[in-house]
């Protein structure tokens, strides 16, 4: 009868503390190559800047583990070459790039990210990266 009242107290435990769990995931599509956009239809921004930066300890980002804040940029293309290196983002790529959409909302796409990624630590026990995206918003007029 012990063994059951603690059991049920400890999934009773785990169950509220993922209750408070929250994922935010913002996204911003390229230019359509489907459409012909001049350079004139948009207005551009000045180049900015966002970081983005995990730590993972054993394999897993505890400061993530909860609240996560992440951003994509879809690519949206009519031919897909693929190119060494050119995997979907993800980790401090993803948290660098929700940090350049929260800090300039009200643009409508994202040309040329430049993603400069600096990991350090061991793999799998500590790890460690930081990337910081640069790239030029644009609204469409």
């Amino acid at each position: 009868m012990k063994t059951r009242v603690i059991l049920f107290a400890l999934v009773a435990i785990l169950g509220l503390s993922f209750a408070g769990c929250s994922y935010t995931m913002k996204s911003m599509k390229s230019p359509n190559n489907y459409v012909e956009f001049q350079k004139d239809d948009f207005t551009f921004s000045d180049q900015v800047v966002g970081e983005g930066t995990q730590t993972r300890i054993l394999g897993v980002d505890w400061a993530h583990l909860f609240k996560s804040e992440t951003a994509v940029v879809v690519e949206s293309s009519m031919f897909n070459i693929p190119i060494i290196g050119n995997l979907p983002i993800g980790g401090s790529q993803a948290f660098a790039v929700y940090d350049v959409m929260s800090k300039n909302p009200g643009y409508d796409v994202v040309f040329y990210p430049q993603y400069e990624t600096k990991m350090t630590g061991i793999p799998l026990i500590f790890q460690k990266s930081h990337t910081v995206v640069k790239a030029r918003l644009a609204k469409i007029k």
